[in-house]
């Protein structure tokens, strides 16, 4: 018995899911990053005059992350616009197996970086890290904050909001890039900036693949979680 011509055919990954058009403009997008330096900026002001203490940095490490929702909830309630177009979504789980790969990519960039930091004497993330886990004294609340409500909040903002809105008018390659780079701007280390940039434009990718913010945030969470444990472990164990 002949095969049909589908059963011929190599089997190949889904194709890219067609592109949402966004409710909100590339305006509103920029809005919304400007709304939000804003929102640092007076809550910088407001912490700097709580003084320096274990309450204060618990605070900071508890709050900091859902700013990011501010400028999105201003936008959205004055747009009149659902939560679900952020890309709350589901996706084809290729697409996670494709971003897993791509990620390893991401990685040796990422231990190249590392070699580079060190060599020039340059302050790495997870030494400033370390000093704050010694400050709250809390590894749970850490990695609770790390892994859960960061991977949440930045897709979110960064991919979901700022990217999506971004493309409307630049085109999806430009809105990956002006978002991956503000992405990296925004976790403020030098020392990890490439690899923050590249990050956030594989986020980016996926999330154009896929019109959901889901499959970064997996991805993010598993980086960030075993990051967050590797650095738990290294401080406990006295190597930072």
């Amino acid at each position: 018995m002949n095969q049909s011509p589908h059963h011929n055919k190599p089997h190949s990954a889904p194709p890219p899911a067609a592109p949402q058009p966004a409710s909100w403009s590339a305006n509103d997008a920029w809005l919304g990053l400007g709304l939000l330096i804003i929102v640092i900026a007076v809550y910088l002001v407001v912490v700097a005059q709580l003084g320096d203490s274990r309450a204060i940095y618990i605070f900071v490490i508890t709050t900091f992350e859902m700013l990011l929702l501010i400028p999105i909830a201003m936008i959205f309630l004055l747009r009149r616009i659902s939560w679900k177009d952020l890309g709350l979504r589901g996706f084809d789980r290729n697409n996670l197996s494709l971003g897993c790969g791509l990620l390893v990519f991401v990685y040796i960039f990422m231990v190249i970086n590392k070699l580079i930091m060190r060599a020039l004497g340059i302050i790495s993330q997870a030494e400033s890290l370390s000093e704050l886990i010694d400050e709250i004294d809390s590894p749970l609340l850490f990695v609770f904050v790390t892994a859960i409500i960061a991977p949440f909040t930045e897709e979110l903002f960064f991919r979901g909001f700022l990217f999506k809105g971004l493309r409307e008018k630049y085109g999806w390659i430009h809105a990956l890039m002006f978002s991956s780079i503000i992405f990296a701007l925004f976790h403020g280390q030098i020392a990890t900036l490439i690899p923050t940039f590249l990050l956030g434009a594989l986020f980016a990718y996926l999330y154009q693949r896929t019109e959901s913010v889901y499959p970064g945030m997996i991805l993010h969470f598993i980086i960030n979680a075993m990051g967050a444990f590797a650095l738990l472990f290294a401080n406990q164990a006295g190597m930072l």
